[in-house]
């Protein structure tokens, strides 16, 4: 039971008025908690928030933190949910982390039906304050964003019921073990606790699963958060309505197969020498236009690939994702929580061309693909070996043959694709740009170069996967 730090007359809110509890919470918007609030009196408590949510109940709020399963403001039935946001470059805003709803009792949630689930009920009633995470500041100094009771459209909430039955089977075929970010679109069952090596015990199997809580992804809340980004959702077609997205989306693509890119790009007005082809003619195909982003990819996170098979099977580069800076690697403490974590916990799409006889690209059909729990950890491996090297100083090795610049090729010791033949990190483009430790500087710093911790400066790196682990696939998939 909610134990109020002053008497209930003397609470700045009434907690059996849940409109006077969320105006009380979006006074918070555009201030810190320190502008609101004396925070002096605070010492962090045992608890499932964090500080800044613990500080949240006990100074502005008024009542003592708990880990209680009731709700928050148990009166009104309403749940207290913090989240923290980040500001991009191009100063619109993403998710931080997932959004923990509740943990999840494997044995009593095999039970459930959704109309009667935890989880829904905590979707419904669910007070939501968002905060701007800013590492150089103290959390009492970050402003708030957002504050108030977030509707999920029917839309959604389908694709979200949906994913709740796919880890719902999971769990009543005894694979809990088994359950990965990438099962699902928008709900998921992420890890939670001590460690990753903090176990329950599952119904229908005597293998302990890993301790886990419903969740709604960070490309979800990005999607949320940020009121600027072009999102269209592909439109269903009469006959498609009991179509899954996974089906909608090989039904629409399945639609084209056996045609060439060159017919492709004629067909739908595209430039196939543009740089952005297939990704432009996986939208038109799918009935979004060019300009804009798959609604129902951004918000689950979906990682679009186009794979371009040559004739005997194989694919000439590895897989890439966007570069990354070096501080902000090194500022990434969680594994599922961090940029790479993120996209290897979620679904992969690959829409899939072969090379045939007159040298075009044939469109052979589409993939959806969850890295398994074993390439998971080999990725991971490969990001933690890189933040390990770049926290203790990356090493360069100068070397022939001389570049166009005048300079030595540089070579590194980050992880190479030797390192687990799963994921490695290397350069994204093809302009280098260095700044040695003697102050000798070459190519363009401020664009193609990110800053290490000693001051030094070299080209900036992404993680890549290994081609070889998509090959395979596809050959097993039959193409």
């Amino acid at each position: 039971m909610v134990q109020y730090r002053v008497p209930r007359e003397e609470l700045p809110y009434d907690p059996a008025n849940r409109e006077s509890i969320v105006e009380y919470a979006q006074m918070l918007v555009g201030h810190t908690l320190r502008e609101s609030c004396d925070v002096d009196c605070f010492t962090s408590k045992k608890g499932n928030k964090g500080k800044l949510g613990q500080a949240l109940e006990y100074c502005y709020f008024k009542y003592e933190p708990n880990s209680a399963q009731e709700p928050d403001f148990p009166e009104v039935k309403l749940e207290l949910k913090t989240n923290p946001v980040k500001r991009k470059k191009d100063k619109t805003l993403s998710a931080k982390e997932r959004l923990v709803l509740t943990m999840i009792d494997y044995c009593g949630l095999v039970n459930e039906t959704w109309e009667h689930s935890t989880v829904l009920k905590k979707m419904g009633d669910m007070l939501l304050i968002t905060f701007l995470h800013e590492s150089e500041k103290d959390e009492f100094d970050y402003e708030f964003e957002f504050a108030g009771t977030p509707s999920i459209p029917d839309e959604d909430m389908a694709v979200i019921r949906g994913d709740w039955e796919t880890i719902v089977a999971k769990m009543r075929a005894g694979l809990a073990h088994e359950i990965s970010g990438g099962d699902t679109n928008y709900l998921e069952a992420c890890t939670k606790g001590a460690s990753a090596k903090t176990v329950r015990k599952q119904p229908f199997s005597d293998i302990p699963a890993k301790q886990r809580a419903f969740a709604l992804k960070s490309s979800y809340m990005t999607a949320f958060y940020d009121k600027n980004i072009h999102l269209e959702s592909i439109m269903r077609r009469r006959g498609e309505e009991a179509l899954s997205f996974d089906e909608l989306v090989e039904h629409r693509i399945g639609e084209y197969t056996g045609q060439s890119n060159i017919e492709l790009g004629k067909r739908f007005g595209l430039n196939l020498r543009d740089k952005g082809f297939y990704a432009a003619l996986t939208k038109r195909m799918l009935g979004v236009g060019q300009d804009n982003e798959v609604a129902e990819f951004s918000k689950a996170g979906i990682t679009v690939r186009s794979i371009r098979l040559e004739a005997n099977g194989r694919i000439r580069e590895h897989i890439s994702f966007p570069a990354f800076e070096f501080g902000d690697l090194l500022n990434e403490s969680e594994w599922e929580d961090s940029e790479f974590g993120k996209v290897c916990n979620s679904k992969f799409l690959f829409v899939v061309y072969k090379k045939d006889d007159s040298g075009a690209y044939v469109l052979r059909g589409c993939e959806f693909w969850s890295m398994p729990a074993d390439l998971v950890s080999e990725a991971e491996a490969t990001w933690d070996e890189t933040k390990r090297i770049v926290r203790q100083g990356v090493q360069f090795f100068e070397c022939a043959p001389i570049c166009k610049d005048g300079h030595p090729t540089i070579k590194n010791n980050l992880p190479g694709s030797d390192f687990n033949h799963v994921a490695h990190v290397r350069p994204h483009a093809s302009q280098r740009a260095y700044r040695l430790a003697d102050g000798t500087e070459f190519g363009n710093l401020s664009s193609h170069a990110s800053e290490l911790p000693d001051g030094r400066a070299m080209t900036k790196q992404c993680f890549w996967l290994d081609k070889g682990i998509i090959e395979a696939l596809l050959r097993e998939r039959g193409y």
